[in-house]
């Protein structure tokens, strides 16, 4: 029988004010009908059971994520849509995110208001370019509905870098580099320093390339030119692109006059010798020339003697000619750029001289002193007569004449160092050393003494004076025992003697006899110096005339 009430809803017709009764009665009195009790009571129970049927429990809402959107390298706009609240009303809405997927209330969220719709929510202080998962959420009574997970990805930034400071300018070079560098979230494929003569220099002109990478780094500055002003920054390039840093300037040395070594002097002989320079630094100018130049004054120029050894840094070497013997030179390297000349530290060397029988004697300078640096050995006084030898023992002892022999009458080998051995009456004649050279006298070895560090109150007395001054003087070898340092050059040899009263040879190798030209205070003797293979010090003394004893001649 309802089926003839089919046009009227039912849950409509519940919700009105007045009963189901009511309504069903009236309804069917319009119609005419004629209803029993019975029908009555069927149909209201009917109604019951469907009005119960038609309400439905609330459930959890609908919603989706909305894909994020606005994103830069540390914020993005996030939000959702809520279709559905599920027949409960939705109390709490929002996003959450991290940096997994499908995140939840225990990562981050933040609340957007309540009800259904459409809302967004701002995502800030994000890291760049790092990857984040978001879902949208709702919350009703049932509980907490999440949509779908999306990603997105933070955008990279230009690095970061700091100009390191200058360091080593020179002339055409000068170091920078980058430091506190940071590559924005995108790696650093290029860096480096770029450099102008003007204000912002960049990576199209003038510039380094140092590597990849966030590490301090130091750059290169080359191909400079003297004396400018000069801009640099460092520079760093990555996916977003590049970036420079902090802008600094600096002034590249002024040209300066060369600067170089003089090189020791070898190859000295009567009248040459060989000199050059080294470590030449053209300070900003290339070299035009370079050589040696010499004189005999000191502090020479190339307005004097000098020689022309070719242009460029290398190192090199020149023959000095033209030198006279026995003499006291000086001499300088040069080098020469757009700025001037400039010279190295002054180095003094003496040519060697001879005797007349053609004897070559290396010299020494011994501070204002010019000594040969090995003993005489001729036999022509330096007018050109004979000294007699005498090799008797018993013929020696007795002269009262100039006489000479050769260690146990046995000449050594030729640049042994070794020389003749002569008795007093020989140095007498003032004619006996080259001309120009002298036998010293006792006060010019005391001067010798003194330089080598002998005091007025030692070099003044007698017998074994001074304290090292000995070994000084002495060769390295020939000594038995070896106790010679040579320090000053003098090459002193263990040559013996010969004994005046006897005439016998004694001590070689263990004692040297030097004459000096000087009458001791016994007018009968003469003043000699001494050196013992086992004694440091200076022995200083007198003896007879015919004692044979060594000579060692000095630059007059």
């Amino acid at each position: 029988m309802l089926s003839a009430y089919k046009h009227f809803p039912v849950c409509t017709i519940i919700r009105r004010k007045f009963s189901l009764k009511e309504y069903v009665i009236t309804k069917l009195m319009k119609r005419k009908f004629r209803v029993s009790n019975v029908l009555l009571i069927s149909l209201y129970l009917s109604a019951v059971i469907i009005f119960f049927g038609c309400k439905k429990d609330p459930v959890l809402p609908t919603i989706a994520t909305v894909a994020p959107a606005n994103i830069t390298s540390v914020s993005a706009t996030a939000g959702g849509n809520i279709t559905s609240d599920g027949r409960a009303l939705v109390t709490e809405r929002g996003i959450c995110w991290a940096l997994t997927a499908n995140p939840t209330f225990d990562n981050n969220k933040i609340a957007s208001g309540t009800g259904d719709g459409i809302f967004s929510v701002d995502l800030t202080g994000l890291q760049l370019a790092t990857t984040y998962y978001v879902r949208a959420y709702a919350i009703n009574s049932v509980g907490t509905a999440y949509g779908e997970d999306e990603e997105f990805t933070t955008l990279a930034v230009t690095p970061t870098i700091t100009t390191r400071e200058i360091g080593a300018v020179s002339w055409t070079t000068a170091t920078s580099g980058g430091i506190n560098i940071s590559d924005g979230g995108s790696a650093i494929t290029a860096r480096g320093v770029c450099w102008s003569t003007s204000s912002g220099p960049v990576v199209g002109g003038s510039h380094t390339e140092d590597g990849s990478g966030t590490s301090a780094f130091v750059s290169n500055l080359t191909g400079l030119t003297a004396n400018t002003l000069y801009y640099f920054r460092a520079y760093a390039t990555n996916s977003m692109g590049t970036t420079y840093g902090n802008e600094l300037s600096f002034r590249t040395s002024s040209v300066a006059v060369p600067s170089l070594t003089t090189a020791a002097v070898t190859g000295v002989s009567l009248n040459e010798a060989v000199s050059g320079g080294n470590n030449i630094i053209q300070n900003g100018s290339d070299i035009l020339d370079k050589g040696i130049c010499w004189n005999t004054s000191g502090n020479p120029t190339t307005s004097g003697p000098h020689v022309s050894a070719g242009t460029g840094t290398a190192r090199f070497s020149a023959d000095i000619d033209g030198l006279n013997p026995s003499t006291i030179y000086y001499v300088r390297a040069y080098a020469r750029n757009s700025a001037g000349l400039g010279y190295g530290p002054q180095m003094t060397f003496s040519t060697s001289a001879s005797d007349i029988d053609g004897n070559i004697y290396r010299t020494v300078i011994i501070g204002d002193q010019l000594w040969m640096q090995s003993d005489l050995r001729t036999t022509r006084y330096r007018g050109g007569a004979a000294i007699p030898f005498v090799e008797e023992d018993d013929a020696w002892k007795d002269l009262t004449t100039a006489a000479c022999c050769w260690y146990n009458n046995t000449q050594p080998q030729a640049g042994s160092g070794y020389g003749l051995i002569y008795n007093w009456y020989v140095v007498e004649t003032e004619a006996l050393c080259p001309t120009g050279w002298h036998v010293p006298t006792d006060g010019e070895f005391m001067v010798l003494e003194r330089h080598l560090g002998m005091t007025s109150a030692q070099y003044n007395g007698t017998g074994w004076r001074g304290t090292d001054q000995g070994n000084q003087l002495k060769a390295t070898s020939t000594w038995v025992p070896s106790t010679g340092t040579n320090s000053s050059g003098f090459t002193a040899l263990g040559e013996g003697y010969r004994y005046g009263l006897l005439g016998n040879f004694a001590d070689y190798g263990v004692v040297g006899y030097w004459w000096t030209s000087t009458l001791h205070w016994d007018t009968t003797k003469a003043l000699y110096r001494r050196l013992d293979s086992n004694e440091a010090r200076v022995y200083r003394e007198g003896v007879i005339f015919a004692g044979g004893k060594s000579v060692r001649c000095i630059k007059d």
